[in-house]
């Protein structure tokens, strides 16, 4: 089977549930997850507080995407007064068009219906230049934030602790180095790409080999003080 990949997330099950039938019915594999939390969110630029994941293959993101958005009928007429888009200005409509991949079908589909009862429309053509332009904002790597550099450069440093706590500390800068050497996000078109810029993954090298070297020298000079005090 397929590799699948996070195609939607949404705050619950039973929202995740309504698209994995609809999906369902038409043929298009799919699973449900859960996820559980690594690490902090701003490091693979996904909202953290949707947890509950429909997965897909890769192939199908296009189609199942075509799909929802068929799907959604918008009346003005029919929206809840009090719903939060309704007192979005013109810049934070336009906002969730540029970035629909962050909102739901129904927050885009709805704004595209606010925009056009104030004069601004989209045809297909700026819409699909406003995707291809995000997808390649997503496309960038990231670097990994200075204080996160600064514990994996630095962890391997402590020697002045206790043995078993510098070799505890040795192992977060392997983790932080693994983490964002192997890391990887899943682009709305389905695509894999590593997460964070060569640059970092190369740091994240670094932190390993250090990590480890740290972790042999520790535990060597822990065995050569116990066997001092037999």
């Amino acid at each position: 089977m397929k590799q699948l990949l996070a195609f939607k997330r949404f705050h619950t099950a039973e929202q995740a549930a309504e698209i994995i039938s609809l999906l369902q019915e038409h043929n298009i594999p799919v699973q449900y997850e859960e996820e559980v939390l690594l690490m902090d969110k701003i490091y693979v630029g996904q909202n953290f507080d949707q947890r509950h994941l429909v997965k897909i293959p890769a192939g199908y993101f296009s189609q199942a995407d075509t799909l929802l958005k068929s799907r959604i009928n918008v009346s003005l007429e029919d929206v809840e007064p009090d719903y939060y888009l309704l007192s979005f200005s013109t810049e934070e409509l336009k906002e969730v068009i540029i970035k629909k991949d962050e909102w739901g079908d129904f927050d885009y589909a709805l704004a595209l219906k606010l925009l056009e009862k104030q004069g601004i429309s989209y045809s297909p053509e700026q819409l699909q230049l406003l995707g291809d332009s995000r997808l390649e904002t997503l496309s960038q790597p990231q670097d990994l934030s200075a204080i996160w550099l600064l514990i994996g450069y630095l962890s391997p440093l402590l020697l002045f602790l206790p043995i078993p706590f510098s070799t505890i500390f040795s192992f977060i800068g392997i983790f932080i180095g693994a983490f964002v050497r192997l890391t990887k996000k899943t682009l709305p078109d389905g695509s894999r790409i590593n997460a964070f810029s060569l640059k970092t993954r190369n740091q994240g090298k670094w932190m390993i080999i250090s990590g480890i070297v740290l972790t042999v020298i520790c535990w060597n000079l822990f065995f050569k003080l116990m066997d001092s005090h037999l």
